[in-house]
């Protein structure tokens, strides 16, 4: 009985820390008022070895946590950055895994799902031949929080330079549906608010 109450408490207190993590700094990304918005300091909570310093600016498709409705887990987040990330596709892979590994283990927990082994995440990236500094690939992961299965992430990922608060800014863009889907017209409308080309 002890050991359920203390892992009961130990799950509302994970929970307040990471509420404690958001922050109230304004959200960079300019998306629909109906998508739900988040951001974050590094060293996130969930994926402290991503040894970045900055921010996590996220805004979540209304209708991303409906497993039945066309948005499901479909997002757009932005990694704000003191320095240069220098992403490369073994680099990239090697955070997703680590990025997505720790949100779902922290989805068993939230979801008081304390005994359930996490299937591994599988990770696969190339280079986006009709884009500089991009990437597409796929996500293999369990969704820990709403399908309670494994699912499969299309993702695109870009990268550049912000001029006008000189930081280095790597775009992600997600979804279970596939790049021809008329979902990814809005998850590509999701940009930064202001004009990163001038200081």
């Amino acid at each position: 009985m002890k050991k359920v109450t203390y892992s009961i408490l130990f799950s509302a207190l994970l929970m307040v820390c990471v509420q404690c993590r958001a922050v109230k700094n304004e959200n960079y990304l300019s998306a629909p008022d109906t998508w739900r918005g988040e951001v974050l300091n590094f060293p996130l909570i969930f994926a402290k070895s991503l040894s970045y310093k900055g921010e996590e600016h996220i805004r979540f498709a209304k209708g991303w946590g409906d497993v039945d409705d066309d948005a499901y887990f479909s997002y757009v987040f932005v990694w704000i950055l003191e320095k240069d990330p220098q992403m490369t596709i073994q680099k990239l892979e090697t955070d997703m895994d680590t990025y997505f590994t720790g949100l779902m283990k922290m989805g068993l927990i939230i979801k008081f799902r304390f005994f359930k082994k996490l299937p591994k995440t599988f990770v696969s990236f190339r280079e986006d031949d009709t884009r500089d500094n991009s990437f597409k690939g796929t996500i293999s992961v369990y969704d820990a929080f709403f399908r309670k299965e494994k699912i499969l992430l299309h993702s695109k990922v870009s990268m550049s330079y912000c001029k006008k608060i000189k930081k280095h800014f790597v775009f992600f863009r997600l979804s279970p549906k596939e790049f021809e889907h008329s979902m990814w017209k809005d998850l590509e409308n999701v940009s930064i608010k202001f004009d990163c080309t001038t200081q």
